[in-house]
């Protein structure tokens, strides 16, 4: 069984972790809408050093107050918090290198709360109790500010999408509900080659959000397509450099695999500057 490096399990997880968010349709700001959510109990706890068994796990079920995070480094909570789309900058190397396992809820009447909200404003609770969390137990300041970033286009490539088209549902019944569309999903495999992304039921936020932690960079949608896809995405990493049969970098992986290309761009975006935080104690 192979044994996954340090370097590549940081990878895996940021990569599970903002391909699972970004499948979501982006939280929405309500300015008649004020969010109040606090964890009743939270844990965080410095994860167990990562092995041949290393998995990533994000559970935050809609309409209820419960996250659970598996092998999670700061960075990734960050970004939960405060959206992918801004850069982290300023944050210690910890925040990136360091996995931890967290468990937060509140009680039952919290969650009957919860379940009579939009889905939309559940998020903004959820967020809101994030934002708490990582103030109250690592001190967390920060503020948003405009600076020149280097950030990715996705566009189409001339040779046109490579990808799998899934199929919409058929139609519901006459009154019967529109049911909820299947969870994206993105694994990772590592091997003397590289890493190979194998991803299902990904719409283009999704596939967007798997690019962004491997190019550390906000990957922005241009494509302008609409549908779900399944691929499979195989790219060098800086393990495989002297493998002769190594994969191709992730730039040149993206056109002849996916159909797409990465563009690189210099724009005025808004930063998540970090200007204070300290490593949570055991709980």
């Amino acid at each position: 069984m192979l044994r996954i490096p340090r370097h590549l399990s940081l990878l895996a997880a940021l990569l599970i972790v903002v391909a699972h968010l970004h499948a979501q349709t982006p939280i929405v700001e309500e300015p008649n809408f004020t969010p109040t959510l606090l964890f009743d109990v939270a844990t965080i706890r410095l994860a167990p050093p990562p092995d041949a068994n290393f998995h990533v796990a994000v559970n935050s079920p809609p309409h209820s107050s419960r996250f659970e995070a598996t092998n999670l480094p700061m960075k990734a909570l960050l970004q939960i918090a405060y959206g992918f789309d801004a850069p982290v900058v300023g944050a210690p190397d910890w925040v990136s290198s360091t996995l931890y396992d967290i468990q937060a809820r509140s009680d039952a009447d919290t969650d009957a709360r919860l379940a009579k909200l939009t889905d939309n404003e559940v998020r903004l609770e959820k967020r809101h109790a994030i934002r708490a969390l990582l103030t109250d137990r690592m001190g967390l300041k920060t503020h948003l500010e405009t600076r020149p970033s280097a950030i990715y286009n996705l566009v189409l490539d001339k040779g046109g999408v490579k990808m799998t088209l899934v199929p919409p549902p058929p139609p519901p019944a006459d009154g019967e509900p529109l049911p909820p569309p299947p969870p994206s999903n993105v694994a990772a495999h590592g091997s003397r080659h590289g890493l190979e992304f194998v991803g299902t039921d990904s719409p283009m936020r999704a596939i967007c959000g798997a690019l962004s932690s491997m190019v550390e960079a906000p990957v922005v949608d241009k494509t302008g397509l609409l549908g779900t896809y399944n691929y499979t995405l195989q790219f060098g990493r800086p393990w495989s450099q002297s493998d002769p049969d190594g994969w191709p970098s992730i730039f040149t992986a993206v056109q002849e695999q996916l159909g797409l290309k990465l563009e690189s761009v210099h724009e005025s975006v808004p930063n998540l500057v970090v200007d204070h935080i300290t490593k949570p104690t055991e709980n």
